[in-house]
């Protein structure tokens, strides 16, 4: 192997070993800042925004179903699950838009194919390669960088506009002289030491034992929203941001109040609260959209889970909305009115949402927007999201 191989090797084995979660940053001139959030897996989205007050829901769900007590009540019509209670002040403060019955314009039921549409922003799992987080930087004029903190290079990031990559050790924290020793290595490279010294400032940022901690299953949401909170808030940090935990494919036991899932939306709430109070001032420009590649199927299965659906739920956070409320055209849940008689039905476009909270966050024109998710039509009433 030769010494730049061997280089990239210990890029991928030693400093940039760390799987979940991971942090993806890319930086405009704009103020505003935009932190996307994607749950890999597809989480239910009946379970964590739940329609109590759909006559159909105790029936669909049967003894799978949250008692009304259980529940932060946000309308007659729904609540959010037992996990998500910290989040509740953010409704109090007109900072959240609950969204459901969303879901990305393809369907399917494919992990692969469903988080290609999302991270891609097109209306199927083929075409151009790009990001729409890249596309977003491609289309914006004036200074930018990128950069990712993870294992590899997510989708929505990639494409013509270079980002740098870099990620903390999940192994604890390497030995000041060894690193002095790999950057001597780094230094006649002109391509990997530029990188080299980045991934260093950023560690400097962050702090390398606090991003180390383990992935959403493991409590690490907090500590790397902390984390990406301190990059973010900076006068020169970047301000756009993918976050990406996976752990949410709850196909057994998934539980109810206190259960698996519930204990991941846990985590989540306690992860965006978090990260809401580490951006100090910064927080009066930052948007946070969470996003899932699909919803699970209306009815439990047979192991207490729930098996890949269609529609599901997500939210956007921040000063920027335009009140707290939530977004959804309900399509209901009498068996005639599921899709394919087994899920939610889709009566919002991803896309739609994104393009509504990006054009908000960077005053980005509809032209624009267009050109970052192509054949994509706008929210309607898209002006009741974004203020």
């Amino acid at each position: 192997m030769n010494r730049r191989g061997f280089m990239r090797q210990m890029c991928v084995g030693g400093i940039a070993t760390f799987v979940l979660p991971s942090i993806t940053f890319a930086q405009v001139k704009h103020r505003g800042r935009l932190v996307f959030v994607l749950l890999r897996g597809g989480f239910d989205g009946l379970a964590a925004v739940v329609p109590y007050g759909d006559a159909e829901y105790r029936r669909l769900r049967a003894g799978f179903a949250f008692e009304d007590s259980e529940l932060v009540q946000l309308t007659d019509l729904f609540g959010l699950a037992p996990g998500l209670a910290p989040i509740r002040p953010l409704w109090d403060a007109d900072e959240l838009v609950v969204l459901h019955a969303m879901a990305i314009p393809y369907r399917t039921r494919s992990h692969f194919d469903g988080q290609a549409i999302l991270e891609t922003g097109l209306d199927r799992p083929v075409g151009s390669s790009d990001g729409w987080l890249n596309r977003l930087l491609q289309m914006m004029s004036g200074t930018r960088s990128g950069i990712a903190i993870a294992a590899g290079l997510p989708r929505s990031l990639a494409g013509a506009f270079e980002v740098q990559t870099w990620s903390p050790t999940q192994l604890g924290v390497v030995d000041d002289a060894y690193l002095e020793r790999l950057a001597a290595l780094y230094r006649s490279d002109h391509t990997l030491h530029g990188r080299f010294e980045a991934a260093m400032q950023q560690k400097d940022i962050v702090g390398e034992e606090t991003a180390a901690r383990g992935g959403a299953r493991r409590g690490g949401i907090t500590p790397l929203m902390q984390a990406a909170a301190r990059i973010l808030r900076g006068e020169t940090g970047p301000n756009i941001a993918a976050v990406e935990f996976s752990g949410w494919d709850t196909h057994a036991n998934q539980g109810l109040a206190g259960g698996a899932l519930d204990r991941l939306l846990a985590q989540l709430a306690e992860g965006l609260m978090a990260l809401r109070g580490e951006m100090g001032t910064a927080w009066s420009t930052t948007t946070v959209v969470v996003m899932t590649e699909f919803g699970r199927t209306a009815r439990p299965n047979g192991t207490r889970g729930t098996d890949h659906g269609t529609a599901g739920a997500g939210f956007i956070i921040g000063p920027a909305v335009a009140r707290s409320q939530v977004f959804s055209d309900w399509p209901g849940l009498n068996d005639r009115d599921l899709f394919e008689n087994r899920d939610l039905k889709p009566t919002l476009d991803t896309r739609s949402v994104l393009k509504a909270a990006i054009a908000g966050t960077f005053d980005l024109t509809p032209t624009q927007a267009d050109r970052v998710f192509p054949s994509s039509s706008p929210v309607r009433g898209s002006y009741e999201v974004m203020g």
